[in-house]
């Protein structure tokens, strides 16, 4: 029984060490899934940002263009000016998009965007059709896996909970198994009382029945003896010749 009580333990260990692995595991894939979904929102801002700088140039090389000769060395340094102002202010934003941290909660798969993020889309609703799809796509993508997470995760919640049911079943049948165990013991240990009091009565019974059954010695043997004692006493007479 002992033994069959430390296997069971061992077994329950391994099981515990198992779901503290898959634990793991899952935070690390949680973790993974919000660091791909930070990468992702900084190369869309990045591709943003470029697409934001093309038009600003595009848009400085055709008002250069039309011009006239006399005014264009204030209009070049003006529209330098503007669009170094403009490459500064999208730097700042962009340094700022870098060094801002992104919230994430790796207990669950939910991954929401922060108020930042979610301004700077703001700030730019003429982007391009094309970045936008691809923000579509990789959206899909990802939830996509955070949807495989999720149903894999379900997947082994479902195996950890029928393992947990068979381990409280095995545990309750061990605990009957001794409840009856004990049980039996307990009347093993009755019934060698009780023939331990049989075993006494009946040795003390033998003993005085021992004791009466002793034959008395005979009168005859007794007179001869007592004669034998007198005659031992009394000193032998000499005879002498008159």
């Amino acid at each position: 029984l002992h033994q069959n009580l430390s296997d069971l333990d061992s077994k329950i260990q391994e099981k515990a060490m198992k779901v503290d692995m898959d634990i793991c595991r899952r935070i690390d894939i949680t973790a993974r899934l919000c660091d791909v979904a930070q990468q992702r929102n900084c190369e869309d801002m990045i591709n943003i940002f470029q697409v934001r700088s093309g038009q600003s140039s595009k848009d400085g090389d055709e008002l250069s263009m039309s011009e006239s000769e006399g005014g264009g060395a204030r209009d070049e340094e003006s529209c330098s000016t503007s669009a170094s102002q403009l490459n500064e202010q999208m730097q700042k934003m962009l340094n700022q998009l870098r060094e801002s941290e992104f919230e994430d909660d790796c207990d669950s798969l939910a991954w929401e965007e922060t108020e930042e993020t979610l301004l700077l889309w703001e700030d730019f609703p003429g982007c391009s059709l094309g970045v936008e799809t691809q923000g579509e796509l990789q959206e899909e993508s990802i939830e996509k896996v955070i949807k495989d997470t999720e149903s894999l995760f379900k997947s082994r919640e479902k195996e950890y909970q029928d393992t947990i049911d068979q381990i409280e079943l095995e545990l309750a049948t061990a605990k009957s198994d001794m409840n009856r165990h004990l049980h039996e013991y307990m009347e093993m240990c009755s019934m060698k009382r009780g023939l331990d009091v049989q075993m006494e009565t009946c040795r003390r019974l033998i003993t005085q029945s021992g004791d009466r059954k002793k034959p008395p010695l005979p009168a005859e043997c007794e007179s001869v003896d007592s004669c034998c004692g007198t005659n031992a006493a009394v000193p032998p007479v000499t005879w002498r010749k008159p």
